[in-house]
């Protein structure tokens, strides 16, 4: 049974939103606000009418805590400062506005210019999401407009994705992902979006895949290369044991391409792989070398 809705009074709704009580009961009786009448004819305003409401008429609730409803941040953005590049500026507000289709535009549009796939999303998508983060930090955007944006990058990901052409039977096989305990989806997307570009039958496997994950696969999948993208380790000891015993599993003949942000100085001496991919440029013209290579 669906729980029932909380009901205010015209009284309570013009208390919170500052406005006179005869206001209210107006937007009311011309249906502006949709009410439910109780059996003694007194007018109830549900949540879902009220939230409506304010939305169509650019309204607010000055005081929510009189409805028992939490305190609004007053500020919350749409403006994430960002690089000074036009195209990049546009994409970062669009895609904390939750504009959609804005953002799709803007990537066709730097695709037109010349820019692979890959480079357009992680010139666009990366540098907003980087911009995100900053605005988090300052409590400058609200956790749904975050989790938002993430959702749109993902789609126009696979989008993007899907506009290349499927690999041939004779493509190089490479599999990767972000380690267990690492929340970021996005880098191991962009990785395999740039491979599939270059050539390679790739396929992310996800994030926070535990390292034993990344042994069956590469079992499974029996790749000629392994990634693994890396912007969080919680425990750095633990990852250092789990990926070096991942590199041993995968013995000579397979490489293993690590990248991320939180490959410090101090830990990437401990690690064990073929190759350490600073930028998605570098990772790319590795990657292209590879398949020449090996005659693919």
């Amino acid at each position: 049974m669906a729980a029932r809705q909380p009901q205010f009074s015209p009284k309570q709704i013009a208390a919170a939103m500052e406005v006179s009580e005869s206001s209210v009961k107006r937007w009311c009786d011309k249906g502006t606000i949709p009410v439910i009448k109780t059996a003694g004819g007194h007018r109830r305003i549900t949540l879902d009418a009220l939230q409506a409401f304010v939305h169509a008429n650019d309204r607010c609730l000055l005081r929510p805590d009189v409805l028992g409803l939490p305190q609004l941040a007053p500020s919350r953005t749409t403006r994430i400062e960002g690089i000074g590049d036009p195209l990049n500026q546009q994409f970062r507000d669009a895609l904390a506005a939750g504009e959609e289709v804005t953002c799709r535009e803007l990537l066709s549009k730097k695709v037109a210019s010349g820019a692979t796939r890959s480079e357009a999303a992680e010139s666009l998508i990366t540098d907003a999401m980087h911009g995100f983060g900053e605005a988090w930090d300052c409590n400058a955007l609200d956790v749904y407009q975050e989790r938002r944006g993430c959702e749109i990058a993902m789609r126009l990901i696979h989008e993007l994705r899907a506009e290349i052409p499927a690999p041939s039977a004779t493509a190089p096989v490479a599999i990767g992902g972000a380690p267990e305990g690492d929340p970021y989806q996005l880098p191991t997307m962009l990785v395999e979006l740039a491979l599939r570009e270059v050539g390679w039958n790739a396929t992310s496997l996800g994030n926070d895949l535990p390292m034993e994950s990344f042994v069956q696969a590469a079992h499974d999948y029996d790749p000629q290369m392994v990634w693994m993208s890396i912007s969080s380790v919680s425990e750095p000891g633990m990852f250092v044991a789990a990926q070096n015993q991942l590199a041993e599993s995968l013995g000579e003949d397979v490489p293993l391409l690590i990248g991320g942000r939180a490959l410090s100085d101090k830990l990437r001496p401990r690690l064990r792989y073929t190759a350490h991919c600073d930028s998605l440029r570098h990772l790319v013209e590795l990657a292209a070398l590879m398949r020449l290579n090996r005659g693919a």
